[in-house]
């Protein structure tokens, strides 16, 4: 048994070094120096700009989650913006003009310049946001020795969900865990109310009565498919559709209108952002942040 694990260990150690091989080699190509620089894909610009690593995360972090949150949380959100890259880069995902990477949330994630301005309460928001960075540079999250798939939502609403009800394929890392910390997201629960005939429209009937019925359900209580008088359809083209927050949906009927209520905001797989900021307010560290919404991973921090 003992010689068993210790191969496993060996293992292990094998394939770590292969990976982090494989990540100073792309940063060794990309430029010689020890300051590893990227080319992002502005799309709606149709341009492409580069910058420093560390300089394109905080970015990232600008856009992707408010200033004003928990330093601990912001710091979570760094780790997982950086984590997310480095998969990327080392995958070599193709983007438009031969870019690392994208500022299409289709694609990759949200990027925005970092807060400059001489207003102070500005300054003061950039200056956390930079802190967050700084003091987590390098750092990202391994699970058996390889760059997590470091997912993320604004909302979970209750209980993240798993990447296999959202995805069909299981992921260790992405496993549904219960969140009590995101009740003061305005997207915990919402209601919307949506006439019939726009609901009706989705399975081309022209009709003022929507008869919903819920046909399966994921493990955490969203939905995976619903039938809407007869027709089915998927949960996740039926909340696109509608611009509804996320595919946890209850429905109250009325004669003309529908009132859904929903749980959370986002695919709800990975990191809650406001479940991160939630725990830092219970005074967790960001790696106990992450450490709970991604199961089983280890941090591991580059040296450049």
């Amino acid at each position: 048994m003992r010689r068993k694990t210790k191969r496993k260990l060996i293992i292990i150690e094998i394939l770590l070094v292969i990976i982090l091989a494989l990540i100073y080699q792309y940063f060794a190509e990309k430029k010689a120096s020890l300051d590893p620089c990227i080319s992002l894909y502005l799309h709606q610009q149709n341009t492409i700009i580069t910058m420093n690593l560390e300089e394109y995360i905080k970015g990232v972090v600008t856009a992707e989650m408010p200033a004003s949150f928990h330093i601990e949380a912001l710091k979570a959100q760094a780790v997982c913006a950086r984590t997310y890259a480095i998969k990327k880069l080392i995958e070599e995902h193709p983007y438009p003009q031969g870019a690392d990477l994208s500022d299409d949330v289709n694609t990759c994630q949200a990027f925005a310049p970092l807060l400059d301005n001489d207003i102070a309460d500005k300054k003061e928001l950039a200056k956390r946001i930079n802190e967050a960075v700084e003091s987590t540079r390098g750092e990202i999250m391994l699970f058996d020795s390889q760059p997590i798939d470091a997912l993320y939502c604004s909302t979970c609403g209750g209980k993240t969900e798993s990447a296999g009800a959202v995805w069909g394929k299981e992921i260790d890392y992405l496993r549904s865990v219960k969140c009590d910390d995101c009740i003061a997201s305005r997207h915990y629960k919402s209601s919307l109310t949506i006439d019939n005939s726009k609901i009706n429209s989705l399975v081309n009937d022209n009709g003022n009565i929507a008869n919903i019925k819920i046909l399966e359900k994921t493990p955490s209580g969203r939905l995976k498919s619903l039938s809407v008088n007869g027709t089915k359809i998927d949960a996740v083209v039926f909340r696109k559709d509608l611009n509804l927050p996320s595919t946890w949906m209850e429905f109250q009927p009325a004669k003309y209108s529908t009132i859904i209520n929903t749980h959370g905001y986002g695919h709800g797989v990975g990191l809650c952002q406001y479940g991160a900021n939630g725990m830092a307010a219970r005074d967790k560290t960001y790696r106990q942040i992450l450490s709970k919404y991604y199961s089983g991973i280890n941090f591991y921090k580059l040296e450049y």
